[in-house]
């Protein structure tokens, strides 16, 4: 009882030192690639208790934006839970290549089945016998959350933590003050939920389709009342099997602020189909649909029951929740696709139902903040269609299929590259050499790694590959900068505010030799007609960011430069902590 007290008044001291009263419940919401301009853009058919509740009730910063480059999924849930840069978290993608990690077939395996590798056109077809795989060559790809230390709470897949991860998360500052505050967070992608949560988090939920269900790793100290919840999973598949539009936005108005005509269907990832509707018969489906979200909102709610989370007055708990079925849709299907304007309005419903829920439990002893992890661009065909002449493209540099042996197994552009290298350097090209003698062995967005060994073996300057390798991209069309990492580790007094950004998520160990950016509208090619992100550009990097609840100071906080990685700094000042890196700020809205 003693302890208790002296924690209650360490609560009340540290309140009274640095902000307003603190909320029992802490709720983050993370949607996963929502664009800044969605909210706006369909705000006629939207509810006044979802999103507009936070533009009438609460505070809003329509600016905000990350001020990093890489603009993916994990860097951007480290940011939302750490307020770091990727170059301090240490999550600078969702991959990267470790060369010096020792060669690890079964990781290798698990990537390949992670990405879509590019298939030369005859491989299947080919009857040679192959030579020594090509990736076999010595390194590693690493997954962000990748750690065979632990073990998965059920299923087959491998264990998940966040080890990789180099920073405090807000939570960790949180349960190091106040260990008896609870920091609990979910959602359907492991590096969503990991992330937000932290290294000291009570637990992080994540989905297995295959299950299906919920699952978390021994890295944590998982509920099993709170996995009892998969019980009930299959009852979320829809009874029809199919996904067809809500009516929230009639019909030619859902015609009318969408680019979706019948030309547009194929330009989609077609995998569901093109348009209307879409069949939902397993889980993978159900997952690239809207009633996923439900599946998620209700969850959260079991774990606050479950976990009884904000029932206590003196404690402040956390949970945070990633809508990961938003991000399974814009990448099928685009930004101006008819399938993200119903999968918004459904949504808004289930944000508001949610909402009404924390406020029936809770009254005013919650706080709830929204934001995304990224935005994203427009798939960039569809955009051809539009407009044909608008500058849009493709780079298809990817890792070529496991299966090939030989440099012409590379995408054309990859091949163009290992041409032009050559020629920079003097190397003799040949296209139906063995692929161990490209002069670029990997990539991953936004880096190329040299093949060290091959570089080695011809008595080659990395220096001065690194250079040609630099020069060569930049002709490439739709690239906006290049660097080495030789100068992304030099001093520069006047850097381009491309080559900030760049620097922002460079991280030597984890960051490829030479980093790219593209130019607005581009994208690498990564799987059959789906759109993606990643850039330094405004489609990727800005994002919704609003706040709702116990001690919001109301308001559209039009000028203020604000970003996501302002969260932890300013969720920490509400509750007495230091949180968040030097390049994040407390933001004016308590």
């Amino acid at each position: 009882m003693l302890r208790r007290w002296v924690l209650l008044l360490a609560l009340i001291v540290s309140l009274a030192a640095g902000a307003a009263e603190a909320p029992r419940l802490i709720v983050i919401i993370s949607v996963d690639q929502l664009r800044f301009d969605y909210v706006d853009r369909f705000a006629p058919w939207l509810t006044t208790r979802g999103f507009h509740r936070f533009r009438n009730e609460g505070a809003v910063f329509p600016s905000a934006r990350y001020r990093y480059s890489v603009t993916f999924t994990g860097p951007g849930h480290a940011s939302i839970g750490t307020g770091l840069l990727p170059k301090d978290s240490g999550i600078v993608g969702n991959s990267w290549f470790e060369r010096d990690t020792p060669f690890d077939e079964a990781q290798w395996r698990w990537y390949f089945d992670d990405i879509t590798p590019y298939v030369a056109p005859d491989l299947e077809a080919r009857k040679e016998s192959p030579l020594q795989p090509w990736w076999t060559h010595g390194g590693t790809p690493r997954y962000c959350t990748y750690d065979d230390r632990v073990q998965v709470t059920a299923g087959k897949t491998v264990g998940m933590s966040p080890a990789n991860l180099l920073g405090d998360s807000f939570g960790d500052r949180l349960k190091a003050r106040f260990p008896q505050s609870r920091v609990i967070a979910l959602a359907l992608k492991d590096r969503a939920s990991i992330f937000m949560a932290g290294r000291r988090a009570d637990a992080a939920y994540w989905f297995d389709r295959n299950l299906p269900g919920f699952v978390s790793s021994t890295y944590y100290r998982p509920n099993p009342n709170v996995l009892s919840f998969n019980a009930y999973v299959g009852g979320y598949m829809p009874a029809s099997e199919q996904w067809r539009p809500a009516p929230y936005i009639p019909p030619d108005d859902l015609q009318r602020t969408t680019f979706d005509p019948p030309a547009a269907w194929p330009l989609k990832n077609t995998t569901y189909g093109g348009t209307f509707p879409h069949p939902v018969q397993n889980m993978r489906a159900f997952t690239y649909s809207p009633f996923a979200q439900d599946l998620i909102f209700d969850f959260a709610q079991h774990v606050i029951a479950t976990e009884n989370l904000g029932a206590r007055a003196d404690a402040v708990d956390v949970l945070a929740v990633g809508i990961t079925p938003f991000d399974y849709v814009g990448h099928y299907y685009g930004p101006d696709s008819m399938e993200i304007a119903d999968t918004l309005a459904r949504l808004d419903r289930s944000l508001a139902m949610f909402l009404d829920a924390l406020e029936r439990r809770f009254g005013n002893e919650v706080l709830v903040a929204i934001t995304a992890d990224h935005g994203v661009t427009p798939n960039p065909e569809i955009v051809k269609l539009r407009e044909p002449h608008a500058d849009v493209g493709r780079i298809d540099v990817r890792t070529p299929d496991p299966r090939a042996t030989r440099m012409s197994d590379l995408p054309p552009t990859r091949l163009t590259i290992e041409r032009r290298l050559a020629g920079r350097l003097g190397v003799k090209f040949e296209p139906n050499a063995p692929l161990a003698h490209a002069l670029v062995y990997f990539f991953e967005e936004p880096g190329l790694w040299l093949n060290q060994r091959r570089v080695r073996a011809l008595g080659l300057d990395v220096e001065r590959v690194k250079r040609a390798l630099r020069d060569v991209v930049k002709e490439l069309d739709g690239v906006a900068g290049v660097w080495t990492n030789t100068e992304m580790r030099e001093d520069d007094a006047r850097p381009s505010r491309l080559e900030q950004l760049m620097r922002a998520s460079f991280r030597e160990e984890r960051s490829g030799d030479v980093l790219i950016a593209l130019r607005p509208g581009w994208i690498w090619m990564w799987g059959s007609n789906s759109t993606t992100h990643g850039q330094p550009v405004e489609s990727d990097m800005r994002v919704p960011l609003m706040f709702w609840g116990k001690g919001v100071k109301r308001g559209v906080y039009e000028n203020v430069d604000a970003s996501p990685l302002d969260l932890a700094r300013t969720l920490g000042v509400l509750v007495g902590v230091e949180a968040g890196g030097k390049e994040s700020r407390a933001l004016p809205c308590f």
